[in-house]
Protein backbone atom coordinates (compact mmCIF):
# COMPACT_ATOMS: atom_id res chain seq x y z
CA UNK A 1 0.00 0.00 0.00
CA UNK A 2 2.81 2.76 0.68
CA UNK A 3 5.90 3.54 -0.27
CA UNK A 4 8.57 6.15 1.41
CA UNK A 5 11.23 8.61 1.54
CA UNK A 6 13.40 10.89 3.96
CA UNK A 7 16.29 13.01 4.06
CA UNK A 8 19.48 12.88 6.09
CA UNK A 9 18.75 15.62 8.50
CA UNK A 10 15.99 14.46 9.91
CA UNK A 11 16.63 10.74 10.06
CA UNK A 12 19.88 11.63 11.85
CA UNK A 13 17.59 13.68 14.41
CA UNK A 14 14.33 11.23 14.41
CA UNK A 15 17.34 7.98 14.74
CA UNK A 16 17.66 9.83 18.58
CA UNK A 17 13.91 9.72 19.33
CA UNK A 18 11.89 11.71 17.14
CA UNK A 19 11.20 15.22 17.59
CA UNK A 20 7.83 17.18 18.74
CA UNK A 21 6.88 19.97 16.37
CA UNK A 22 6.75 23.10 18.07
CA UNK A 23 7.15 26.27 16.54
CA UNK A 24 7.89 29.72 18.44
CA UNK A 25 7.57 32.42 16.24
CA UNK A 26 9.22 31.27 12.46
CA UNK A 27 7.35 28.66 10.89
CA UNK A 28 9.65 25.18 10.41
CA UNK A 29 12.59 27.09 11.12
CA UNK A 30 13.49 24.85 14.02
CA UNK A 31 12.55 21.67 11.95
CA UNK A 32 13.72 19.24 14.34
CA UNK A 33 15.64 20.88 17.13
CA UNK A 34 13.74 19.86 19.66
CA UNK A 35 14.12 15.86 20.39
CA UNK A 36 10.97 14.35 20.89
CA UNK A 37 9.35 13.20 24.71
CA UNK A 38 7.92 10.34 23.57
CA UNK A 39 7.92 7.00 25.80
CA UNK A 40 10.25 3.54 25.58
CA UNK A 41 6.88 0.77 25.12
CA UNK A 42 9.99 -1.41 26.78
CA UNK A 43 10.32 0.87 29.78
CA UNK A 44 6.90 1.66 30.27
CA UNK A 45 5.62 -2.20 30.28
CA UNK A 46 8.60 -3.33 32.30
CA UNK A 47 7.77 -0.40 34.74
CA UNK A 48 3.64 -1.08 34.93
CA UNK A 49 4.50 -4.72 35.70
CA UNK A 50 6.37 -4.15 38.98
CA UNK A 51 4.90 -4.11 42.13
CA UNK A 52 6.70 -1.01 43.92
CA UNK A 53 4.39 1.73 44.78
CA UNK A 54 5.80 4.04 43.19
CA UNK A 55 6.32 3.16 39.37
CA UNK A 56 8.36 4.30 36.39
CA UNK A 57 5.42 4.65 33.55
CA UNK A 58 7.85 6.45 31.25
CA UNK A 59 11.35 6.58 31.78
CA UNK A 60 12.97 9.18 34.25
CA UNK A 61 9.03 10.10 35.63
CA UNK A 62 7.35 7.67 38.70
CA UNK A 63 3.56 8.09 39.69
CA UNK A 64 2.25 6.54 42.55
CA UNK A 65 0.40 4.46 40.87
CA UNK A 66 0.16 1.70 43.82
CA UNK A 67 0.27 -2.23 43.15
CA UNK A 68 -3.22 -3.39 44.36
CA UNK A 69 -3.12 -5.25 47.82
CA UNK A 70 -0.63 -5.74 50.16
CA UNK A 71 0.77 -8.83 50.82
CA UNK A 72 0.70 -10.18 54.62
CA UNK A 73 4.65 -8.94 55.26
CA UNK A 74 3.19 -5.70 54.19
CA UNK A 75 4.60 -5.56 51.13
CA UNK A 76 2.94 -4.84 48.06
CA UNK A 77 2.25 -8.01 46.19
CA UNK A 78 3.90 -8.25 42.40
CA UNK A 79 1.76 -7.27 39.56
CA UNK A 80 3.42 -10.08 37.33
CA UNK A 81 2.79 -13.05 39.54
CA UNK A 82 3.91 -16.30 38.65
CA UNK A 83 1.89 -17.50 35.49
CA UNK A 84 0.80 -13.97 34.14
CA UNK A 85 2.63 -14.60 30.74
CA UNK A 86 1.04 -17.63 30.14
CA UNK A 87 -2.25 -15.05 30.32
CA UNK A 88 -0.73 -13.18 28.32
CA UNK A 89 -0.06 -15.77 25.64
CA UNK A 90 -3.20 -16.98 25.69
CA UNK A 91 -4.39 -13.76 25.21
CA UNK A 92 -1.95 -12.93 22.35
CA UNK A 93 -2.92 -16.06 21.02
CA UNK A 94 -6.64 -15.16 20.86
CA UNK A 95 -5.99 -12.44 19.34
CA UNK A 96 -5.25 -9.29 21.53
CA UNK A 97 -3.08 -6.88 20.41
CA UNK A 98 -2.37 -5.22 23.59
CA UNK A 99 -1.56 -8.40 25.48
CA UNK A 100 0.75 -9.68 22.52
CA UNK A 101 2.72 -6.36 22.99
CA UNK A 102 2.99 -6.93 26.64
CA UNK A 103 4.19 -10.51 26.23
CA UNK A 104 7.10 -9.66 23.95
CA UNK A 105 7.84 -6.62 26.06
CA UNK A 106 7.76 -8.26 29.59
CA UNK A 107 8.55 -11.71 28.93
CA UNK A 108 11.80 -12.09 27.26
CA UNK A 109 11.73 -16.36 28.48
CA UNK A 110 8.42 -16.47 25.82
CA UNK A 111 9.08 -17.44 22.25
CA UNK A 112 6.38 -14.91 21.02
CA UNK A 113 4.79 -15.67 17.98
CA UNK A 114 4.95 -13.91 14.47
CA UNK A 115 1.78 -12.33 14.88
CA UNK A 116 2.71 -11.15 18.61
CA UNK A 117 5.91 -10.02 17.22
CA UNK A 118 4.14 -7.83 14.40
CA UNK A 119 1.40 -5.86 16.59
CA UNK A 120 4.83 -5.20 19.60
CA UNK A 121 6.83 -3.63 16.19
CA UNK A 122 3.32 -1.92 14.96
CA UNK A 123 3.30 -0.06 18.79
CA UNK A 124 7.24 1.09 18.06
CA UNK A 125 7.15 5.21 17.81
CA UNK A 126 10.07 6.39 17.51
CA UNK A 127 13.35 4.67 16.13
CA UNK A 128 14.82 4.11 19.70
CA UNK A 129 11.89 2.20 20.32
CA UNK A 130 12.31 0.05 16.84
CA UNK A 131 15.98 -0.35 17.86
CA UNK A 132 15.40 -1.73 21.12
CA UNK A 133 12.64 -4.07 19.90
CA UNK A 134 15.36 -5.25 16.59
CA UNK A 135 17.21 -7.98 19.00
CA UNK A 136 13.65 -9.25 20.25
CA UNK A 137 12.81 -10.17 16.50
CA UNK A 138 15.58 -12.60 15.98
CA UNK A 139 12.77 -14.94 15.30
CA UNK A 140 11.48 -13.04 12.27
CA UNK A 141 14.14 -11.67 9.81
CA UNK A 142 11.80 -9.81 7.72
CA UNK A 143 10.18 -8.07 11.25
CA UNK A 144 13.78 -6.95 12.52
CA UNK A 145 14.48 -5.67 9.13
CA UNK A 146 11.86 -3.56 9.03
CA UNK A 147 12.88 -2.42 13.02
CA UNK A 148 16.49 -1.78 11.78
CA UNK A 149 15.22 -0.14 9.19
CA UNK A 150 13.19 2.31 11.13
CA UNK A 151 16.21 3.08 13.77
CA UNK A 152 19.03 3.75 10.79
CA UNK A 153 21.31 6.58 11.23
CA UNK A 154 23.93 8.36 8.61
CA UNK A 155 26.93 6.68 8.09
CA UNK A 156 29.69 7.67 9.63
CA UNK A 157 31.59 9.79 7.76
CA UNK A 158 34.23 8.21 5.29
CA UNK A 159 32.52 4.70 6.61
CA UNK A 160 30.76 4.22 2.86
CA UNK A 161 31.43 5.34 -0.34
CA UNK A 162 27.68 6.95 -1.56
CA UNK A 163 28.43 6.74 -5.15
CA UNK A 164 28.10 2.95 -4.67
CA UNK A 165 24.80 3.16 -3.96
CA UNK A 166 22.65 0.55 -5.73
CA UNK A 167 20.67 1.05 -8.67
CA UNK A 168 16.91 1.98 -7.68
CA UNK A 169 15.54 0.36 -10.70
CA UNK A 170 17.17 -3.19 -10.54
CA UNK A 171 18.20 -3.84 -6.91
CA UNK A 172 16.40 -5.61 -4.58
CA UNK A 173 14.66 -4.38 -1.83
CA UNK A 174 12.68 -6.77 -0.05
CA UNK A 175 13.43 -8.73 2.57
CA UNK A 176 15.52 -5.72 4.11
CA UNK A 177 18.62 -7.65 5.25
CA UNK A 178 22.30 -6.19 5.78
CA UNK A 179 22.45 -5.35 1.73
CA UNK A 180 19.53 -3.91 1.78
CA UNK A 181 20.50 -1.33 4.91
CA UNK A 182 24.25 -1.17 3.43
CA UNK A 183 22.46 0.18 -0.22
CA UNK A 184 20.18 2.71 2.46
CA UNK A 185 23.35 3.98 4.30
CA UNK A 186 25.19 4.79 0.92
CA UNK A 187 22.06 6.74 -0.34
CA UNK A 188 21.85 8.50 2.75
CA UNK A 189 25.64 9.78 2.69
CA UNK A 190 24.54 10.48 -1.30
CA UNK A 191 22.26 13.19 -0.41
CA UNK A 192 25.20 15.26 1.14
CA UNK A 193 28.00 13.77 -0.02
CA UNK A 194 29.87 16.57 -2.26
CA UNK A 195 31.38 15.67 -5.88
CA UNK A 196 28.46 13.57 -6.64
CA UNK A 197 26.72 14.48 -10.17
CA UNK A 198 22.49 15.27 -10.27
CA UNK A 199 22.42 12.15 -11.66
CA UNK A 200 23.77 10.04 -8.56
CA UNK A 201 21.67 12.09 -6.21
CA UNK A 202 18.72 11.67 -8.21
CA UNK A 203 19.27 7.99 -8.16
CA UNK A 204 20.07 7.31 -4.52
CA UNK A 205 16.51 9.43 -3.61
CA UNK A 206 14.89 6.92 -5.54
CA UNK A 207 16.51 3.81 -3.87
CA UNK A 208 15.18 5.68 -0.83
CA UNK A 209 11.96 5.90 -1.82
CA UNK A 210 11.62 2.35 -3.14
CA UNK A 211 13.15 0.90 -0.04
CA UNK A 212 10.78 3.06 2.44
CA UNK A 213 7.86 2.26 -0.28
CA UNK A 214 8.36 -1.06 -0.01
CA UNK A 215 8.93 -1.30 4.00
CA UNK A 216 5.19 0.14 4.19
CA UNK A 217 3.69 -3.19 1.85
CA UNK A 218 5.69 -5.03 4.07
CA UNK A 219 3.50 -4.03 6.47
CA UNK A 220 0.28 -5.10 5.38
CA UNK A 221 -1.87 -2.06 6.85
CA UNK A 222 -5.42 -2.23 5.94
CA UNK A 223 -5.94 0.52 3.29
CA UNK A 224 -8.76 2.56 4.65
CA UNK A 225 -7.68 2.37 9.11
CA UNK A 226 -5.49 4.92 10.86
CA UNK A 227 -1.86 4.48 10.45
CA UNK A 228 -0.58 2.73 14.17
CA UNK A 229 2.58 4.27 15.63
CA UNK A 230 5.31 2.25 13.60
CA UNK A 231 3.23 3.05 10.45
CA UNK A 232 3.65 6.40 11.22
CA UNK A 233 7.00 6.38 11.82
CA UNK A 234 8.09 4.90 8.56
CA UNK A 235 5.11 7.16 6.37
CA UNK A 236 7.17 10.50 7.43
CA UNK A 237 9.88 9.06 6.14
CA UNK A 238 8.30 8.11 3.42
CA UNK A 239 6.79 10.92 2.86
CA UNK A 240 9.89 13.18 3.10
CA UNK A 241 11.46 10.65 0.69
CA UNK A 242 9.36 10.37 -1.71
CA UNK A 243 8.39 13.95 -2.08
CA UNK A 244 12.33 14.67 -2.11
CA UNK A 245 13.11 12.76 -4.74
CA UNK A 246 9.52 13.48 -7.17
CA UNK A 247 10.77 16.81 -7.14
CA UNK A 248 14.13 16.57 -7.76
CA UNK A 249 13.47 14.52 -10.92
CA UNK A 250 10.24 16.57 -11.91
CA UNK A 251 13.38 19.90 -12.23
CA UNK A 252 15.52 17.32 -14.25
CA UNK A 253 14.71 14.41 -15.32
CA UNK A 254 17.38 10.70 -15.13
CA UNK A 255 16.78 8.46 -18.19
CA UNK A 256 15.38 5.74 -16.83
CA UNK A 257 13.62 6.61 -13.54
CA UNK A 258 10.35 7.75 -14.85
CA UNK A 259 8.03 4.35 -14.04
CA UNK A 260 9.41 4.39 -10.71
CA UNK A 261 8.75 8.51 -10.61
CA UNK A 262 5.12 7.64 -11.74
CA UNK A 263 4.98 4.93 -8.65
CA UNK A 264 6.13 6.80 -6.17
CA UNK A 265 3.80 9.93 -6.71
CA UNK A 266 0.84 7.45 -6.76
CA UNK A 267 2.60 6.19 -3.57
CA UNK A 268 2.48 9.40 -1.71
CA UNK A 269 -1.23 10.22 -2.95
CA UNK A 270 -2.33 6.76 -0.89
CA UNK A 271 -0.08 7.72 2.09
CA UNK A 272 -1.38 10.92 2.77
CA UNK A 273 -4.79 10.10 2.68
CA UNK A 274 -4.09 7.58 5.48
CA UNK A 275 -1.90 9.95 7.09
CA UNK A 276 -4.93 12.16 7.10
CA UNK A 277 -6.70 9.55 8.68
CA UNK A 278 -4.72 9.24 11.96
CA UNK A 279 -4.72 11.39 14.93
CA UNK A 280 -2.01 13.84 14.48
CA UNK A 281 -1.21 15.00 18.01
CA UNK A 282 1.25 12.28 18.43
CA UNK A 283 3.00 12.99 15.48
CA UNK A 284 6.97 13.29 15.78
CA UNK A 285 9.10 16.32 14.05
CA UNK A 286 9.18 14.91 10.59
CA UNK A 287 5.63 13.48 10.36
CA UNK A 288 4.84 16.98 11.29
CA UNK A 289 6.63 18.70 8.17
CA UNK A 290 5.96 16.27 5.81
CA UNK A 291 2.39 15.99 6.38
CA UNK A 292 2.55 19.73 5.29
CA UNK A 293 4.98 19.10 2.44
CA UNK A 294 3.64 16.61 1.00
CA UNK A 295 0.21 17.56 1.05
CA UNK A 296 1.71 21.21 -0.73
CA UNK A 297 3.42 18.81 -3.39
CA UNK A 298 0.18 16.98 -4.17
CA UNK A 299 -1.52 20.46 -4.56
CA UNK A 300 1.43 21.69 -6.85
CA UNK A 301 0.46 22.52 -10.39
CA UNK A 302 0.28 19.18 -12.84
CA UNK A 303 0.51 16.83 -9.90
CA UNK A 304 -3.30 15.82 -9.86
CA UNK A 305 -3.69 15.76 -13.68
CA UNK A 306 -0.79 12.93 -13.72
CA UNK A 307 -2.54 11.10 -11.01
CA UNK A 308 -5.52 11.36 -13.08
CA UNK A 309 -3.38 10.12 -16.62
CA UNK A 310 -2.53 7.50 -14.87
CA UNK A 311 -6.04 5.78 -12.94
CA UNK A 312 -4.86 6.95 -9.40
CA UNK A 313 -8.53 6.90 -7.97
CA UNK A 314 -8.46 9.52 -5.32
CA UNK A 315 -6.72 12.80 -5.92
CA UNK A 316 -5.88 15.51 -3.81
CA UNK A 317 -9.19 16.82 -4.62
CA UNK A 318 -9.69 14.18 -1.82
CA UNK A 319 -7.54 15.81 1.11
CA UNK A 320 -8.66 17.19 3.98
CA UNK A 321 -10.41 20.82 3.73
CA UNK A 322 -8.16 24.50 4.58
CA UNK A 323 -10.02 24.56 7.65
CA UNK A 324 -8.31 20.94 9.13
CA UNK A 325 -5.14 21.80 7.92
CA UNK A 326 -5.00 25.22 9.47
CA UNK A 327 -6.37 23.32 12.59
CA UNK A 328 -3.84 20.88 12.21
CA UNK A 329 -0.60 23.35 11.18
CA UNK A 330 -1.92 25.39 15.12
CA UNK A 331 -1.53 21.85 16.89
CA UNK A 332 1.80 21.16 15.81
CA UNK A 333 2.92 24.62 17.04
CA UNK A 334 3.32 25.85 13.59
CA UNK A 335 1.26 29.30 14.43
CA UNK A 336 2.72 31.77 12.13
CA UNK A 337 2.59 29.59 9.48
CA UNK A 338 -1.03 28.79 9.71
CA UNK A 339 -1.54 32.41 9.47
CA UNK A 340 1.02 33.52 6.96
CA UNK A 341 -1.28 31.14 4.63
CA UNK A 342 -4.70 31.94 5.79
CA UNK A 343 -3.76 35.47 5.13
CA UNK A 344 -2.37 34.87 1.55
CA UNK A 345 -5.08 32.50 0.78
CA UNK A 346 -7.78 35.49 1.81
CA UNK A 347 -6.12 38.02 -1.18
CA UNK A 348 -4.85 34.67 -3.95
CA UNK A 349 -5.96 35.60 -7.71
CA UNK A 350 -8.45 34.57 -9.45
CA UNK A 351 -10.86 33.59 -6.69
CA UNK A 352 -9.51 34.73 -2.85
CA UNK A 353 -11.39 34.37 0.14
CA UNK A 354 -11.58 37.48 1.68
CA UNK A 355 -10.20 39.15 4.10
CA UNK A 356 -13.28 38.71 6.98
CA UNK A 357 -14.55 35.19 6.88
CA UNK A 358 -10.18 33.91 7.14
CA UNK A 359 -10.01 36.69 10.09
CA UNK A 360 -12.82 35.46 11.92
CA UNK A 361 -11.85 31.65 11.12
CA UNK A 362 -8.39 32.39 12.53
CA UNK A 363 -9.29 34.71 15.78
CA UNK A 364 -11.77 31.48 16.67
CA UNK A 365 -9.16 28.72 16.29
CA UNK A 366 -6.71 30.92 18.58
CA UNK A 367 -9.58 31.35 20.90
CA UNK A 368 -10.44 27.38 21.32
CA UNK A 369 -6.55 26.47 21.69
CA UNK A 370 -5.97 29.54 24.54
CA UNK A 371 -3.54 30.84 22.41
CA UNK A 372 -4.54 34.55 23.30
CA UNK A 373 -0.33 35.33 23.12
CA UNK A 374 -0.69 35.52 19.58
CA UNK A 375 -3.42 37.86 18.96
CA UNK A 376 -1.12 40.42 18.88
CA UNK A 377 0.75 38.45 16.31
CA UNK A 378 -2.14 38.06 14.20
CA UNK A 379 -3.13 41.84 14.21
CA UNK A 380 0.00 42.73 13.13
CA UNK A 381 0.12 39.62 10.20
CA UNK A 382 -3.52 41.50 9.27
CA UNK A 383 -2.09 45.13 9.45
CA UNK A 384 0.30 44.02 7.09
CA UNK A 385 -1.41 42.31 4.39
CA UNK A 386 -3.88 44.89 4.53
CA UNK A 387 -1.27 47.15 2.96
CA UNK A 388 -0.63 45.25 0.10
CA UNK A 389 -1.10 46.76 -3.15
CA UNK A 390 -3.79 45.91 -4.21
CA UNK A 391 -5.13 45.01 -0.70
CA UNK A 392 -7.07 41.50 -0.12
CA UNK A 393 -10.54 42.05 -0.53
CA UNK A 394 -12.80 42.08 2.54
CA UNK A 395 -15.07 39.79 0.74
CA UNK A 396 -14.09 36.95 -1.62
CA UNK A 397 -15.13 35.14 -4.66
CA UNK A 398 -15.27 31.95 -2.91
CA UNK A 399 -17.05 30.79 0.44
CA UNK A 400 -14.33 29.33 3.27
CA UNK A 401 -14.58 25.79 3.29
CA UNK A 402 -16.63 23.69 6.11
CA UNK A 403 -14.43 21.57 8.34
CA UNK A 404 -14.32 18.00 7.87
CA UNK A 405 -15.06 16.05 11.10
CA UNK A 406 -11.94 14.11 12.31
CA UNK A 407 -12.19 10.56 11.53
CA UNK A 408 -10.40 9.48 14.75
CA UNK A 409 -12.24 9.98 18.47
CA UNK A 410 -11.86 13.26 20.32
CA UNK A 411 -10.05 13.84 23.08
CA UNK A 412 -12.77 13.59 25.77
CA UNK A 413 -13.83 9.75 24.04
CA UNK A 414 -10.00 8.54 24.70
CA UNK A 415 -10.07 10.47 28.12
CA UNK A 416 -13.23 8.62 29.11
CA UNK A 417 -11.71 5.02 28.14
CA UNK A 418 -8.46 5.48 29.60
CA UNK A 419 -10.58 6.48 32.91
CA UNK A 420 -13.00 3.25 32.91
CA UNK A 421 -9.70 0.71 32.57
CA UNK A 422 -7.44 3.10 35.35
CA UNK A 423 -11.20 2.30 37.48
CA UNK A 424 -10.97 -0.94 36.50
CA UNK A 425 -7.33 -1.24 37.32
CA UNK A 426 -7.63 0.37 40.87
CA UNK A 427 -9.65 -2.26 41.73
CA UNK A 428 -7.49 -5.15 40.67
CA UNK A 429 -4.28 -6.45 41.45
CA UNK A 430 -2.02 -9.23 39.48
CA UNK A 431 -2.45 -9.29 35.78
CA UNK A 432 -5.87 -7.71 36.03
CA UNK A 433 -4.49 -4.19 37.13
CA UNK A 434 -1.31 -4.31 34.50
CA UNK A 435 -3.25 -5.24 31.57
CA UNK A 436 -5.55 -2.12 32.99
CA UNK A 437 -3.14 0.01 33.18
CA UNK A 438 -0.94 -1.12 30.33
CA UNK A 439 -4.24 -0.74 27.86
CA UNK A 440 -4.70 2.84 29.77
CA UNK A 441 -0.92 4.24 28.60
CA UNK A 442 -1.55 2.88 24.68
CA UNK A 443 -4.68 4.43 24.50
CA UNK A 444 -2.61 8.17 25.89
CA UNK A 445 1.00 7.87 24.70
CA UNK A 446 0.10 9.36 21.21
CA UNK A 447 -2.43 11.70 22.56
CA UNK A 448 -1.03 14.69 24.73
CA UNK A 449 -4.65 16.53 23.83
CA UNK A 450 -6.81 13.08 26.07
CA UNK A 451 -3.96 13.29 28.74
CA UNK A 452 -4.84 16.70 29.58
CA UNK A 453 -8.35 16.16 29.24
CA UNK A 454 -8.25 13.39 31.30
CA UNK A 455 -6.75 15.23 34.02
CA UNK A 456 -9.27 17.98 34.09
CA UNK A 457 -11.83 15.12 34.95
CA UNK A 458 -9.93 13.28 37.27
CA UNK A 459 -7.42 15.62 39.28
CA UNK A 460 -6.80 13.18 42.07
CA UNK A 461 -6.80 9.40 42.28
CA UNK A 462 -5.13 6.62 39.76
CA UNK A 463 -6.36 8.25 36.40
CA UNK A 464 -5.08 12.06 37.14
CA UNK A 465 -2.01 9.96 38.23
CA UNK A 466 -1.10 7.66 35.25
CA UNK A 467 -2.50 11.42 33.47
CA UNK A 468 0.71 13.49 35.15
CA UNK A 469 3.23 10.71 34.43
CA UNK A 470 2.10 10.96 30.64
CA UNK A 471 1.81 14.22 30.70
CA UNK A 472 5.38 15.00 31.75
CA UNK A 473 7.19 12.99 28.47
CA UNK A 474 4.31 14.19 25.96
CA UNK A 475 3.49 17.74 26.67
CA UNK A 476 5.13 20.91 24.74
CA UNK A 477 5.20 23.14 27.73
CA UNK A 478 1.63 24.76 25.85
CA UNK A 479 -0.09 27.12 27.39
CA UNK A 480 -3.25 25.12 27.12
CA UNK A 481 -0.92 22.30 28.89
CA UNK A 482 0.69 24.34 31.65
CA UNK A 483 -2.92 25.84 32.54
CA UNK A 484 -4.46 22.30 33.27
CA UNK A 485 -1.24 21.08 34.88
CA UNK A 486 -1.71 24.44 37.40
CA UNK A 487 -5.25 23.80 37.57
CA UNK A 488 -4.69 20.12 38.97
CA UNK A 489 -4.22 18.96 42.58
CA UNK A 490 -0.90 18.52 43.20
CA UNK A 491 1.68 18.90 45.37
CA UNK A 492 5.39 20.20 45.42
CA UNK A 493 7.79 22.06 44.33
CA UNK A 494 6.73 21.33 40.42
CA UNK A 495 3.03 22.24 41.40
CA UNK A 496 4.77 26.19 42.54
CA UNK A 497 7.07 26.22 39.49
CA UNK A 498 3.65 25.44 37.00
CA UNK A 499 2.33 28.15 39.14
CA UNK A 500 4.72 30.61 38.54
CA UNK A 501 5.25 30.24 34.90
CA UNK A 502 1.46 30.40 34.44
CA UNK A 503 1.27 33.58 36.34
CA UNK A 504 4.13 35.07 34.48
CA UNK A 505 2.66 33.89 31.23
CA UNK A 506 -0.51 35.22 31.58
CA UNK A 507 1.11 38.79 32.49
CA UNK A 508 2.88 39.00 29.48
CA UNK A 509 6.42 38.56 31.23
CA UNK A 510 7.84 35.68 29.74
CA UNK A 511 8.83 35.87 25.71
CA UNK A 512 6.86 32.52 23.69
Amino acid sequence: MFSGTASTEPLAAGARGGARARVRSGGMRWLLGQVRKGMSLGAAALALGCGAPAVEVLPGVKADLGSGSPSAAGEPTPARAEGDCAGLAAGAAAGSGEDAVLLVWTCPEVQASPAALRAALLQAGSPAEAAALAPKLAAAPDLAGLARLAAIDRPATGSLNPAEAPDPVTAVVSPIDEAVLGGVLRAIGAQTASGLTHEQRTRAAALLARVHREALAQLGLPPDQPLPPFGRLLAGRFLHFGRSFCQTYWQRRVAGLEPLFAATEDELMRVMLAVERTAHAGDDGLLAVERQRARRYLQGSGVAERLKSRGVAQTPEALLPLPNELDRLIDHGFVELALQRALFLAGEQPAPFGMAPVIESLQAMLTQRDLGEFQALLERRISEARKLEPPPPEQGTREWPVRAPWSWSDAGSVASAAEALCEEADGSQGTTRQRGLWRAVLALRDRPDACRELLRRAQNGLAAQLARAVLDRLDDDSLAGLRTRAAAREAGEAQVRRAFALASRDAGLQPR
